[in-house]
């Protein structure tokens, strides 16, 4: 389908709205845009970003983020993004990733760059002494069995519990502990036994045994709203909220804006909260439509994020993997670890604690973590709690999500994007970003000549992951 110009003209560039300027909205924007189309992206906030964005401190007027947010170099196309939007350089590449136990002593994993995955960790493996012989025995065990499997077998687990998996894989309760609930927890947002074994699997194939870039940590070196400051797309709008959806019969056609302006489009992305979208669609288009069908029944899971500044340095490393709570990690926020941040995933337990309340424990953990820190004064402190931070990934879930193209029947030229459609990822940035090239691919190969897809490809899976079977 082309949109047709006057006569002797060339054809007008296809119109699409994007609603909604997180992640998703965003890659889907930016990729339409780069194959030619006239997009047009809204965005209800001041700021891009979404859950993946900043605020503005009412007290300093600094930009804060709501929660760190880290990648890994798995994340083929979050990094796609960050190229075609120019912000490649203001990701800091961290090799080491640093856990901490609660006397403070800290244990480092680090890859070798000489040696393929899986081996490349080994030698690190071996001199981990936050693990027993024991345990280290076990959790290599584990990891053969994740490699010999192969994505195949990963995908027969999609209605397993990971903790049944660990049961079955004799993993004990104090390495699950140590290694698994600090990568798990933080990946997945979910509680590392109640997660799906597939989507649990798919981050220790992707991030340590497929490809020896994959564990590598990357944190964006300003604001996350920062690296949206200067985005690829002709009409950004923010402060634009849609206050209706157009549709002749069942093919939408354009939104109404509050301010009464009606934008017209051949094709609509919705990349929004997914709960407001059967209020927008309306009942009885969305029983007309299988992507509604189950969007209840996928399960919210919250996120803490505690903005805290001490009167000295608290946090010589960039990062700290915190094996005793109740935080889980610790970012250094500044040059001399004054100011950290401190992430809660999975954090249904804290969703209603009292400000004071979880500061106070927080503290104590700090200062009972490192000794350094018993005589610091923690001068203030912010928390964010993102209640509806990303959805569960438990057993079954991707008979849920909604694919981001209408179905044959459904409603036309309306597509769906976000981290909850099916992308085959968790709930992370590489999964927002992948829903919304999905999104685009679908919009471009309905509008556009020719086929195209915007995904890339993941990275390679080196040779002796190959011959284990990945």
């Amino acid at each position: 389908m082309k949109v047709a110009g006057q006569r002797g003209s060339p054809p007008a560039p296809p119109r699409v709205i994007v609603v909604g300027g997180g992640l998703a909205g965003m890659a889907a924007a930016v990729a339409l845009e780069s194959a030619g189309c006239a997009v047009t992206l809204l965005e209800a906030r001041r700021t891009l970003g979404g859950r993946a964005g900043s605020f503005e401190d009412p007290q300093n007027g600094d930009e804060l983020d709501n929660c760190q947010h880290v990648l890994l170099g798995c994340c083929t196309n979050l990094l796609d993004f960050y190229r075609r939007i120019g912000v490649s350089n203001l990701i800091r590449w961290e090799p080491t990733v640093h856990f901490v136990d609660g006397q403070g002593t800290r244990h480092d994993l680090t890859g070798s760059k000489r040696l393929p995955a899986p081996l490349h960790l080994s030698a690190s493996m071996l001199r981990f002494k936050l693990l027993t012989h024991a345990e280290r025995f076990a959790f290599t065990r584990a990891m053969v069995a994740m490699a010999t499997m192969g994505r195949p077998g990963r995908d027969h687990l999609a209605d397993t519990p990971f903790g049944a998996w660990l049961d079955q894989h004799h993993q004990p309760a104090s390495l699950i502990k140590k290694l698994y609930d600090p990568i798990l927890i933080s990946a997945l947002n979910e509680e590392s036994r109640r997660a799906s074994a597939a989507y649990a699997i798919q981050v220790f194939q992707e991030t340590m045994l497929s490809n020896s870039a994959g564990y590598l940590v990357g944190l964006p070196d300003c604001p996350l709203s920062q690296l949206y400051a200067t985005l690829p797309v002709r009409d950004v709008r923010l402060g634009a909220r849609v206050a209706n959806l157009h549709f002749e019969n069942d093919t939408a056609t354009g939104v109404d804006l509050t301010t009464g302006e009606t934008l017209q489009a051949d094709a609509v992305i919705l990349a929004t909260n997914r709960h407001i979208l059967r209020k927008w669609v309306g009942e009885d288009r969305a029983n007309k439509d299988a992507r509604f069908a189950h969007l209840e029944e996928i399960e919210d899971v919250p996120i803490l994020g505690a903005h805290l500044w001490y009167d000295r340095p608290i946090l010589k490393e960039s990062h700290a993997a915190l094996i005793e709570g109740p935080l889980q990690w610790l970012f250094r926020k500044d040059a001399a670890g004054a100011a950290v941040h401190g992430v809660i995933s999975a954090a249904r337990a804290w969703a209603g604690r009292p400000k004071e309340e979880a500061l106070a424990a927080f503290t104590q953990q700090i200062k009972s973590t490192y000794p350094h820190a018993r005589s610091a004064t923690l001068l203030r402190g912010v928390i964010v709690v993102e209640k509806r931070a990303t959805f569960s990934p438990a057993p079954g879930i991707d008979r849920l999500r909604p694919h981001q193209a209408p179905p044959q029947g459904g409603l036309a030229n309306l597509y769906l994007a976000g981290d909850y459609t099916q992308t085959h990822w968790p709930a992370t940035m590489e999964g927002a970003v992948r829903s919304g090239y999905q999104a685009a691919t679908a919009v471009a190969n309905h509008l556009l000549e020719g086929r195209r897809t915007f995904l890339v490809q993941d990275l390679p899976t080196q040779w002796p992951a190959r011959l284990l079977g990945l």
